[in-house]
């Protein structure tokens, strides 16, 4: 990965960055400026036939950066509801967006639960046999081209490859024919096909004449997924938990107004902080109480970081009732760490996964009637000496323990219900010619 490696050392490597345990629930924090709890998005993902989305009230990132004299663009997927058009990006600040509105992101084109789902603002993409990658790096090669330079740019790509199914194309594979190993083989494809794409798109700002002035952050929106031979490793958990694999991930950030580079920051942050970091320097407003903080100091000078705490999610709904908070050093996790129970009651989810190790399982179906109740554990790990999170020292700091349980309490005041409790069969596909569309809710 030459050149994400190079924007990293000639940047800043951010080593102590934290988002949300699922890809939803990090984008709401994204666009809102809120811990997740706040707005009803804390509870696992959107799901196609929920009827719900990041709720309307909130003024969202690109609406704010627009209020400012930005054009604002969103490549990738959306996944903070359809059901109706008000939900949609281009309905909430985005002046184009290219991707799938769910969740689900495929090598080629977008089709999850029997339904289409790959949109160019509010058409349909139609199939194709080209690998999406390629197509999400043109339209944002072409947005970068077409944008007319008088303006400002915000352009959010949310990149189709980490995440999902190790498939790549065969010129990409082929390029490690010597591994023999097949996974390994396309996962090393999957991140020239990152690097490559992220390359086009920088030497496209860079055509455009827009590189000096941009400013680049790449981020991920959660841990790696064990199922699909991921790997968080040192870190403990797989994706949807309330470990460190899923939650703290690599994050780098690149611009000439940066004023120290070319180091590793260990400073916190969360991509709560994003929101108000990008408005500030933009020059635009944010609400005055949301949990966001102005990052801009140490992004830039490597100042301290105002950030001595964070909520990792909260979340009293009853088959996933668990909750999790670090302050300072220190880190508690109370009630069911596993955001996804009941639905990997059949293989481990706190484990430790190095990339090389056998796949776990997929998701199985969800059991029956004879569902155990979810678990109920009270962990506390000091995250600095051990962030692996091998040692429960719960029992040798009660203190603590209770010291964080009150914060908890504290901030649960706020808690509102999920939104994304129901599924309502009207929004089914089938109903609108296989394609997932508004206008049922």
């Amino acid at each position: 990965m030459p050149v994400l490696n190079q924007l990293a050392a000639d940047g800043v490597i951010f080593n102590n960055t934290y988002v949300q345990p699922l890809c939803t629930p990090s984008r709401s924090a994204l666009m809102t400026g809120y811990y997740p709890f706040k707005t009803g998005n804390q509870h696992q993902l959107l799901i196609s036939l929920q009827p719900a989305g990041l709720p309307l009230e909130y003024k969202i990132l690109p609406e704010r950066l627009k209020d400012v004299g930005y054009l604002t663009h969103a490549i990738g997927k959306w996944n903070l509801g359809f059901c109706k058009e008000d939900f949609l990006p281009t309905k909430r600040g985005f002046d184009s967006h290219y991707g799938p509105w769910a969740g689900g992101i495929y090598s080629h084109y977008t089709k999850m639960n029997n339904g289409y789902d790959f949109r160019d603002n509010m058409g349909v993409v139609q199939q194709s046999n080209t690998y999406l990658t390629y197509m999400l790096t043109e339209r944002a090669v072409d947005l970068i081209m077409g944008h007319y330079v008088e303006y400002p740019l915000y352009l959010q790509y949310n990149m189709d490859l980490p995440a999902k199914f190790p498939e790549v194309p065969p010129e990409y594979e082929a390029l490690y024919s010597n591994i023999a190993d097949n996974r390994t083989r396309a996962f090393y494809g999957k991140m020239s096909l990152i690097d490559d794409s992220v390359s086009s798109v920088v030497e496209a700002l860079k055509t455009k004449g827009l590189w000096d002035e941009t400013l680049f952050i790449f981020i991920s929106d959660n841990g790696a997924a064990a199922s699909q031979a991921g790997s968080n490793w040192p870190f403990r958990g797989n994706i949807a938990t309330l470990f460190e694999g899923s939650t703290r991930v690599p994050a780098i950030a690149h611009g000439r107004m940066l004023k120290r580079t070319g180091y590793v920051n260990n400073e916190l942050w969360h991509i709560v902080d994003l929101h108000k970091t990008i408005l500030t320097l933009a020059g635009a407003e944010s609400e005055s109480d949301i949990d966001g903080m102005d990052m801009w100091e140490m992004f830039s000078k490597g100042a301290p970081s105002p950030r001595n705490e964070f909520v990792y999610n909260i979340d009293d709904f009853e088959l996933s009732p668990g909750a999790a908070i670090r302050v300072g050093d220190y880190k508690l996790i109370t009630g069911n760490p596993d955001l996804l129970y009941p639905f990997r009651l059949a293989n481990r989810s706190d484990d430790w996964y190095n990339y090389g190790d056998a796949p776990i399982d997929a998701l199985p179906e969800p059991p029956g009637e004879d569902l155990p109740p979810p678990p109920n554990v009270t962990w506390l790990f000091n995250i600095k000496d051990d962030p692996e999170e091998r040692n429960d020292i719960a029992e040798l700091y009660p203190e603590i323990v209770q010291e964080l349980s009150n914060r908890l309490d504290e901030y649960r005041e706020d808690l509102v219900p999920p939104v994304n409790l129901v599924f309502d069969p009207a929004g089914d596909a089938a109903n609108f010619g296989g394609v997932w569309s508004p206008g049922w809710c």
